[in-house]
């Protein structure tokens, strides 16, 4: 998002939350903040994003969610100084990529939200009437960022301008022609502007180079690179901000139709363009299709972070488990070495590294402990091979474990990318906390509770899925009787799915239907055909310290099917 977007959000702003109150504040991930303004009789949502790569500032068409199980300092401030508050000004200086709001409280006064839309320095931060520094949302270490330095507690001072660049509303034709004189002949045009002028984006710079040639891809020596045309080109762009003819586009990938690109003006270097009606619009339909339109992204992440950390640490234990393994011909060896120092216990010295013991078949070179007798390096001997044996019969137990837990990692896994609200995902977090491998935070806020999908077939029996391991465990335990239908994606993490049979036959239709969801519900979604486990409940076990929703199957057919969405909830 450039300079010149933003002053396009900056005038879609004033035309519709300007004078508004603000109602609500909230995170929808750790970049982010999100208001709920009303104004003008209608109920808005903006959003405010210091995203390294993505950083943005639109409104949504849709309500915000909380991304983050706690709330940032930079949240907690901005709800207690914003919320009730009337969004009094906004203000964008001239082609910067900077946007404030000032917000008038009845209590705390004036606050001013700043957005810095600018890469990997984005932030967020709260000024207090005197431009004092009250939070922000991101801290860069002093060796990162030399030029600039903002502290809570300071002046909050304008990010300098680019160096060696002339601001974009100062460039004059003489400058222009100078440009292009010294430039390499094979330069292309756009990065010549981009190199040369402050406030333009690269997009924008093959914007320009386009309508002032024809060719985005045009070098300097081209023979419609003009200076009068490119200064002409130049008034076009810097007229906008004040005279408006904002025309926002969306460029499309000519082959899959998603969005790549957008503007406040027509893309004229881009093909395959999709016009909307306003810039926010543009804006959050661009970056829906590039970074997601989760509502629920930031807790997912935090999840997934968790569940990450979980796995890596199963691997971990995992292979040092391994390290630990000894086989049983080595358990074995160490009985005999121990059994053959005994039997040539007459033949070793004070003092012996080694004993050579003859078995009839080979010479054995057994080391030896100098400071021990032969009976002592004996016993050290029967040691190890005690302790060998105990390993031996206690590692597979272990490994067994660890592995039963990484197949509930994948579980876990697959319900995260398959939830679909805010208790589905927190139920998973605390799933991933009570593994007891990831730190616990001391505070836990309490875990709403999620419900498993209940339909009806088109035979109108009652099908029950389970969205998560914890609800699988509900659904296959407590809502499944011995007679009822249980069905499982083969192979892969997926729900448990029951048909209540109420002591019926099931009709051949009904048990496809349920499989089919069954198999959408699982990790194996998008495949064209799944195979699915169909049993009665009586023939599945718990399995001897396993995890929530973890079965043994005794008995089962496998049927193959198409994946198919489940409807809404009946």
């Amino acid at each position: 998002m450039d300079a010149l977007t933003l002053t396009a959000i900056t005038r879609e702003l004033r035309q519709t939350i300007a004078d508004g109150r603000i109602q609500a504040v909230l995170a929808p991930d750790e970049h982010s903040l999100a208001l709920e303004i009303f104004a003008r009789g209608q109920r808005h949502w903006l959003l405010l994003s210091a995203h390294p790569q993505y950083a943005r500032v639109h409104l949504l068409p849709t309500k915000a969610r909380r991304g983050l199980p706690y709330d940032a300092p930079l949240v907690l401030l901005a709800r207690k100084r914003l919320i009730g508050a009337r969004l009094s000004g906004i203000f964008q200086p001239s082609w910067e990529r900077v946007l404030f709001l000032t917000c008038e409280h009845p209590q705390h006064g004036q606050t001013r939200l700043t957005a810095e839309i600018m890469g990997k320095w984005s932030n967020l931060l709260l000024l207090d009437a005197d431009g004092i520094v009250l939070e922000m949302g991101r801290h860069f270490d002093v060796r990162r960022n030399q030029q600039r330095q903002v502290q809570r507690g300071a002046a909050y001072e304008m990010p300098p301008p680019q160096r060696h660049k002339t601001p974009v509303d100062l460039v004059t034709q003489a400058e222009l022609e100078q440009w292009l004189a010294t430039a390499p002949t094979t330069t292309a045009l756009w990065r010549l502007l981009l190199q040369q002028i402050g406030g333009i984006s690269p997009l924008l710079a093959r914007e320009l180079a386009f309508r002032a040639t024809g060719d985005r891809q045009a070098s300097v020596a081209h023979p419609n690179c003009q200076s009068p045309t490119l200064m002409a080109v130049m008034e076009w762009v810097r007229s906008l901000p004040t005279q408006g003819g904002w025309s926002p586009t969306i460029a499309l990938h000519p082959t899959t139709g998603q969005p790549t690109a957008f503007a406040p003006y027509q893309l004229s270097h881009l093909g395959h363009l999709q016009y909307v009606d306003s810039i926010s619009e543009a804006a959050y339909t661009t970056y829906a299709a590039i970074v997601g339109a989760d509502s629920y992204a930031g807790r997912r992440r935090q999840v997934q972070r968790l569940i990450e950390l979980a796995r890596r640490k199963l691997v971990g234990r995992r292979i040092s488990l391994g390290e630990q393994a000894v086989s049983e011909e080595q358990v074995a060896e160490l009985r005999r070495t121990g059994e053959w120092i005994l039997a040539y216990a007459w033949q070793v010295q004070a003092g012996d590294t080694e004993l050579l013991a003859d078995t009839g078949t080979e010479l054995l070179r057994i080391p030896l402990d100098p400071r021990l007798s032969a009976s002592e390096n004996a016993q050290q001997a029967f040691a190890r091979y005690r302790k060998a044996q105990r390993a031996a019969q206690r590692i597979p137990d272990l490994l067994a474990v660890v592995d039963r837990d990484l197949a509930y990692i994948e579980q876990l896994q697959s319900d995260l990318h398959l939830a679909d609200n805010a208790p589905q995902i927190e139920e998973l977090r605390q799933a991933v906390l009570e593994l007891g491998l990831v730190p616990t935070p001391k505070k836990r806020a309490p875990v709403p509770r999620s419900h498993p999908l209940k339909l009806l077939t088109n035979d109108g029996l009652t099908v029950i899925i389970g969205r998560n391991a914890l609800q699988n465990e509900h659904v296959t335990w407590k809502l499944a009787q011995a007679h009822d239908l249980w069905l499982h994606a083969e192979k892969v993490p997926g729900s448990h799915a029951i048909i209540k049979t109420g002591g019926r036959a099931v009709p051949p239709g009904t048990v496809l239907q349920a499989a089919a969801w069954a198999a959408y519900q699982s990790q194996a979604r998008h495949d064209t055909h799944v195979s699915v486990l169909v049993t009665e409940r009586r023939h599945l076990a718990r399995i001897k310290g396993g995890r929530p929703g973890q079965v043994q199957v005794r008995q089962a057919r496998s049927i193959m099917v198409s994946p198919l969405k489940p409807p809404a909830e009946e």
